[in-house]
């Protein structure tokens, strides 16, 4: 449930904003010039070479080639620039920012190399973790790029990171096209914000939807697991049969309150959500898991053994399937079976702690 760090959103985002920077310096076209060849010629401008360089990937020999220029005449803006975007494709985020700002501070003002150092610097320091240090330039470039997806969710992100909810709310109003005030702007914020682990901050969001919207799906499954996640079961049943009620049709909101009985040892009570869950999508192996728990609870070995079959058919990598079912063949005295599957389940088990 609540398990999205903030390391985790930056790995996964960090490939999103890598390949958008590289896909950019390809695409668009050069302020400092007229496009370079992809071989350069030895009498080509050092600053030509570095340019055919980094068009073709080669970003050490376009960094090397940038090295060996000096003096007041060889363009500081331009090749600052063209050293923070070699060092950004390495993924040297440290060193790109070093060069990044020492480019923008030359007298390049709203051209294209100006706008592409300031949007790399918001990149940079929000790969880096600068959550503060990114507001600015991301603002500043989601000025010139107001529907770039990519940029409204940095700033959002870095906006619930530096403790600014309102501010993030807005940056996700935009990138998803709703009102700032509306139930769905605070629903999507709250979304945003569990993922970062800002629960408390999440909570509040998601009363103020309810307040503006008592219908509004999702909601009130939201609040269901946030107070299932504090142990808080009843309450947590109680909410999640309010969203069943608004939204009848939300497989995952009965595989909650299935999952929420079993906490509470309901066996029985918790079978018909479970199922219904699985009749609304049947591709989903959680409720086939729950279930296999559930009989080989009430000791139905054979049905137990099939729900986790099916279980394991769609994610064979669950290692709590696997123990399950390494319990359920003991208890039917098929040893053999189930010493595999125990060890199958701590392989999956180790893999997944390393």
């Amino acid at each position: 449930m609540i398990q999205s760090s903030y390391r985790l959103t930056l790995l996964a985002f960090y490939f999103a904003l890598s390949a958008i920077a590289v896909s950019a310096q390809k695409e668009q076209p050069s302020t400092a010039g007229p496009p370079a060849a992809s071989s350069p010629t030895a009498s080509s401008s050092p600053v030509a070479q570095a340019q055919a360089h980094l068009s073709a990937g080669r970003v050490d020999a376009a960094i090397s080639a940038l090295q060996s220029i000096s003096g007041p005449a060889s363009a500081p803006s331009q090749v600052s620039h063209l050293l923070g975007l070699a060092h950004y494709q390495k993924g040297d985020y440290a060193r790109a920012l070093d060069y990044l700002s020492a480019a923008i501070k030359q007298p390049a003002e709203e051209n294209l190399q100006h706008r592409q150092g300031v949007e790399l610097l918001g990149r940079a320091h929000y790969l880096l973790g600068h959550l503060k240090e990114a507001v600015p330039y991301l603002e500043q470039t989601r000025k010139w790029m107001p529907d770039n997806p990519e940029i409204g969710y940095a700033l959002g992100i870095a906006y619930i990171q530096t403790h600014n909810p309102e501010k993030s709310r807005e940056a996700f109003a935009r990138m998803f096209r709703v009102e700032p005030g509306s139930a769905s702007a605070h629903l999507i914020n709250a979304q945003m914000m569990i993922r970062q682990q800002f629960e408390e901050f999440a909570e509040k969001e998601l009363q103020k939807a309810s307040q503006l919207d008592p219908r509004l799906p999702q909601v009130n499954f939201m609040l269901g697991e946030l107070a299932i996640y504090r142990a808080q079961i009843d309450r947590g049943i109680e909410l999640l049969q309010k969203e069943i009620a608004v939204n009848p049709g939300f497989g995952m909101a009965y595989y909650r309150l299935g999952e929420a009985y079993t906490r509470q040892l309901k066996w029985d009570e918790a079978i018909a959500p479970l199922q219904k869950s699985i009749w609304l999508n049947p591709y989903f192996s959680g409720p086939y898991i729950v279930l296999g728990k559930i009989y080989l609870k009430q000791v139905k070995l054979g049905t137990a053994e099939d729900m986790l079959k099916r279980a394991l058919q769609m994610d064979p990598n669950n290692s709590s399937a696997h123990h399950l079912l390494a319990q359920v063949l003991q208890q039917a005295n098929r040893p053999e079976e189930a010493r595999k599957e125990f060890e199958q389940a701590e392989r999956l088990r180790t893999l997944s702690n390393k």
